[in-house]
Formats: C-alpha cells, sequence, structure tokens
C-alpha cells in the first residue's frame, strides 16, 4: 500500500501536536522562571534597596539628633517663641483672612515654632523614605522600614502605615511586610511567642517592644478573630480594627496568611518596655504650612480645612496624609489589578521576540548550529521583556 506522504514528509497532525507540545513546555519554563523570580529575584531588588535605606536612615538618625538637640537649646532660650497657641492662631487667621486660610505663607529657611523644613521632614516623611529600623533576635530580622504601605513601598521592606503613631510614642505603631517575597521581612511572624523582644529605632530613640499573649493584646476582640496562637491572632482583610489605638504604647506586626495567599492576615502586637518619648509639639501653622495639599492660583500653600479652628490638631499632626483616604490591611498586599495589561505586554513582546528568532534562523540558514546561534542572540532580549512582565504580574498578584 503506499504511504500518503513523501518519504521525509511529517504528518499535519504530527506537526500541530508538537507546536502544541512545544507551547506547553515553554509555558512551563515561563512558570518556572516567574517562580523563581518570586523566591530569588524580588530578594535582590529588597536587598539593593535595603542597602540604599541603611544609609539613608543613618543620616536620617544623625541629622534628626542634631536638629533635634538644636530645637531643644532654643526652646530653654526663649520657650515663648518656641511653640505657637494653635487656638490663638487660628483664631487671629479667622479674624485677618475670613476664613481663607490659603493665604498664611510658604515655608521658607524655617517655621513658627522655629522647625525647619528638613527637621519636620523627619516627622512627616514622603512614601518611601525611611523612617525606622526593626529588629527581631528570635526570628532573624534587622530591616529598614519605610514610610507608607503601598505595592512600591513594601517592595523596599516593611511599611508604616499612614496615620501610625511614630515609632518609640505613645500609640499604635503599626507595620505591614511580606512573608515569601521581597526579603520577606515577617516570614517567621508566626514562631514569635509572648516575651520575644522586637527592637525599633526611630528617630527619636531606640525603643523595646515585647509580643503580648493575644489574650492581653485584644482582649474584647478576641472573639471575633479567625483563629489564635501562641503569639499572634488570624483576621480576615477586614479586621482594620487592629490598626486601632488601643490607649497604649505598642507596635503591630501584619502580614499576609497563609504563605503564598492573601486570604487572611497574622497579627502580632507587642507593647513598649521603655517609657513612651515626646515628639515635639507642632503647632497646626507649622504642620499646615508643610503638608499643604499643593499650591493655589498665586502660588501660595493651599491648607487642608476650610478653617483652622475646625482642625484637630492631633489628628492633623498624627495623620497628615488624610487625603489619602482610610487605609485597610488590603494596603499594598492585594494585588494592583492595572499592572495586568502591562504583564501581558511585556510576555507577548518576549513571545514575539522568541518566534521572529525561530522563524529567522529557519529562513536564513540551513545548519542547525547557525539557528541555534540565533535563537541564542534572542535570549537577552527575552529576558528583559520577562523580568518586566514578572515585575508587573509579580505587582498585580496579591502578596504571600
Amino acid at each position: 500500500m503506499r504511504s500518503p506522504h513523501t518519504p521525509g514528509e511529517v504528518p499535519t497532525g504530527a506537526r500541530v501536536l508538537g507546536a502544541i507540545g512545544r507551547g506547553l513546555i515553554a509555558t512551563g519554563v515561563v512558570v518556572l522562571l516567574f517562580v523563581v523570580y518570586q523566591l530569588w529575584g524580588t530578594n535582590l531588588q529588597e536587598a539593593r534597596a535595603q542597602d540604599d535605606l541603611r544609609d539613608q536612615f543613618d543620616d536620617v538618625v544623625a541629622d534628626a539628633a542634631t536638629q533635634l538637640a538644636a530645637v531643644a537649646t532654643g526652646v530653654d532660650e526663649d520657650p515663648e517663641d518656641a511653640v505657637v497657641d494653635a487656638g490663638a492662631l487660628a483664631d487671629e487667621v479667622d479674624d485677618e483672612v475670613d476664613d481663607d486660610v490659603d493665604a498664611l505663607p510658604a515655608p521658607a529657611t524655617t517655621l513658627p515654632g522655629g522647625y525647619t523644613p528638613e527637621l519636620l521632614r523627619f516627622f512627616f516623611p514622603e512614601d518611601g523614605d525611611a523612617v525606622a529600623r526593626i529588629e527581631i533576635p528570635a526570628i532573624g530580622v534587622d530591616k529598614i522600614v519605610v514610610n507608607g504601605v503601598q505595592v512600591a513601598d513594601l517592595r523596599q521592606g516593611p511599611g508604616l502605615y499612614p496615620g501610625a503613631a511614630a515609632v518609640g510614642t505613645e500609640g499604635n505603631s503599626a507595620i505591614a511586610g511580606h512573608r515569601t517575597t521581597y526579603g520577606a521581612p515577617f516570614n517567621r511572624i508566626d514562631e514569635l511567642a509572648p516575651g520575644d523582644e522586637i527592637h525599633v529605632t526611630g528617630v527619636l530613640g531606640r525603643f523595646t517592644y515585647r509580643v503580648l499573649e493575644p489574650a492581653n493584646a485584644y482582649p474584647d476582640q478576641l472573639p471575633t478573630v479567625d483563629a489564635v496562637g501562641v503569639g499572634h491572632v488570624i483576621v480576615r482583610p477586614s479586621a482594620t480594627w487592629v490598626l486601632d489605638d488601643f490607649d497604649d504604647s505598642r507596635v503591630t506586626l501584619t502580614a499576609c496568611h497563609p504563605k503564598l495567599s492573601s486570604r487572611q492576615r497574622i497579627i502580632v502586637a507587642a507593647e513598649l518596655v521603655d517609657a513612651p518619648a515626646e515628639a515635639p509639639e507642632f503647632d497646626i501653622a507649622t504642620v499646615a504650612a508643610f503638608i499643604g495639599a499643593g499650591d493655589d492660583d498665586d502660588g501660595e500653600p493651599v491648607i487642608p480645612g476650610e478653617d483652622l479652628s475646625t482642625v484637630d490638631a492631633e489628628d492633623l499632626i498624627r495623620q497628615p496624609s488624610v487625603a489619602a483616604g482610610p487605609v485597610d490591611l488590603d494596603e499594598g498586599l492585594d494585588g494592583e489589578r492595572d499592572a495586568i495589561p502591562g504583564a501581558v505586554v511585556w510576555l507577548l513582546a518576549a513571545t514575539a521576540i522568541w518566534v521572529l528568532a525561530g522563524v529567522l534562523g529557519r529562513r536564513l540558514f540551513d545548519g542547525r548550529r547557525q539557528r541555534i546561534l540565533v535563537r541564542a542572540v534572542s535570549v537577552a532580549p527575552v529576558a528583559f521583556c520577562l523580568w518586566f512582565a514578572f515585575e508587573m504580574a509579580d505587582r498585580a498578584l496579591p502578596a504571600g
């Protein structure tokens, strides 16, 4: 019987199956490379960021100590000039400009109260700035904490929640961190037990906290949590009460749970062992002028609020980024869906380069060695595209 195919010709069905097989193999390789990127590539990025942040934080601590000492000296010499009465200032502004508070002058070399913009930056940092150093000997943690808990912030290291108390002061210094990627700073916080020490250094000094038993940390909320561990509780992402002020001085660590999932949150609370530090008392005008919401048409700073007399000084000072809206436990951990299109584009670009290299190799060369060489040349641009595809895909996925 005569064969329907000429010698050396590959049947169509075999070619289709071969293409499908190669596609599945390529998909498997890409998935494996993505896992490698998540477990090791993200750690390299975080390590580089931490090196830069450590240098930045050392400078911040040194500069803050110098400037705080200078302010303290100024207070001793002339205490009446150091702090402006908030209520009197509000009344004065109301009388002079009829509630038009955006007429206050922009900060220059110094602000009301004698504080420089550089000093205020220590207490009202930009997102991503180094704000503290956290050390947890029991689980081998030594990281620089940045301000903010958005995706970009947590890629650099643990992040301080907006509105959280300054490290070492009264209130709740809440800090979020990853468990499996970007250095995995909180990978082992489930191992922390009551009494374990957490050392946190900020511009006001170095402070020691001790992990609390869950029953002592959350006596009223304990019945509402999903699970209770030796030194932690497991809650749902909606349990924002863990960020509240509990009328004490504590640090709260939050991370995703279980590992490689963002379904729940693991929470560790630790109480301050030392006496809480007192942050400088900034008057409303100082803070408002420093964190004003941009400039008006005349180039003057726009100060939050219609009337300074209605602004709660403590709220303004403790949460300068009020315009950002409420913060929840999904911040920075639930992924950025707008990164998906970018990941797809970069992945398609990598695929196109790889396929084009194969087509050119077959059309231009007959020898196998030359074709392999063309493929090899395409590896670098393919890897470049895959790196950005993985980075954006990682941004889109919930943190684990």
